[in-house]
Parts: structure tokens; sequence; C-alpha cells
């Protein structure tokens, strides 16, 4: 890739550096911002009683790497119905390290007893956690590679001009 810089012209890799930062950058806030939107959303769901019905660990394996990730499904009642929900929360509820995973998996013991929110215009829709973990990481990511775009247009700007 070299210089970015040749002349007065800016090269195809500058240009390619920055369209994917701001596409990546655009879809990451707005990712963000979507899952802020359902938070404030779940505010208003209705808290209902209910019984986990099956709760383990999965894990993936990477090349280098384990993934550990909480699986659970509950029942719970909503307008006199009763219906079995799998989400815990708006996030991926994803570890790398085992014990953190064990740790939450510990909050679903089976046949145990929980609250889950469930929303009023769609009661098939629940979630045992109104919280997404990873939401600010999106947003401050986001936001950094808008900030690497701009600092490629000045830099190629800078460059250009001498």
């Amino acid at each position: 890739m070299g210089i970015l810089v040749r002349g007065d012209r800016v090269t195809v890799a500058a240009m390619g550096y920055l369209v994917i930062c701001v596409i990546a950058g655009i879809a990451l806030i707005g990712f963000s911002l979507y899952q802020r939107s359902r938070l404030r959303a779940s505010e208003n769901w209705v808290p209902s009683t209910a019984t986990i019905a099956k709760a383990e660990l999965l894990t993936s394996n990477t090349n280098d790497s384990v993934e550990y990730r909480i699986s659970v499904v509950y029942e719970y009642a909503a307008n006199g119905i009763t219906y079995t929900g799998q989400r815990i929360g708006f996030g991926s509820r994803s570890y790398l390290r085992k014990k953190r995973a064990q740790a939450e998996l510990e909050r679903y013991p089976v046949s145990g007893t929980v609250v889950a929110y469930f929303n009023p215009e769609k009661p098939e829709e629940a979630v045992l956690v109104r919280e997404a973990p990873s939401n600010i990481l999106y947003l401050v990511m986001g936001i950094c590679l808008l900030g690497l775009a701009v600092a490629i247009v000045i830099w190629t700007a800078i460059r250009a001009a001498h």
C-alpha cells in the first residue's frame, strides 16, 4: 500500500481506508444507537415471574481461542398465556473466560424463578436482563473509526499540499 499520496492525487489505498473507516464507524454507531433505543423501550416492559426450564454453558472453539456462551430457556406468563423465552438480554452473552460464564450461568438455576420482562405489545418478546453489555464499546469503536477517517482526510490534504 505504501505511500497514500502521489503528487496532487490521493491513492486508491487512502480512499479505501477512508471508505472502510466511515462505513464501519457509521455501522457501529448505528448499531449502538439501535441497542440503546431497544433498552429505552424495554423500560416500559412488564415484569413477570419466569421459571428456568433449561440453562447450559456452550463452548465454541476457534483456531486459537475458546468462547463460552450462556443458553437459557424460561417460561413466563403474559396476559394469561404461557410463553417460552430464550433471550437473556439485548446483547451477546459470550465470554472468553469460563469462570465469568459460569458465574452468570449460576444466576439461572434450572427450576429456579427469575423476573422476565415482556413487551406488552408483543408478549412473545421477553428478556431476563434489560441491558446490553457491549453497547458503549460499539459506540466508542464507531467514534474512533470516524476520527480515524477524519485523520486520513487531514493527513492526505497535508501531504497533497507539500
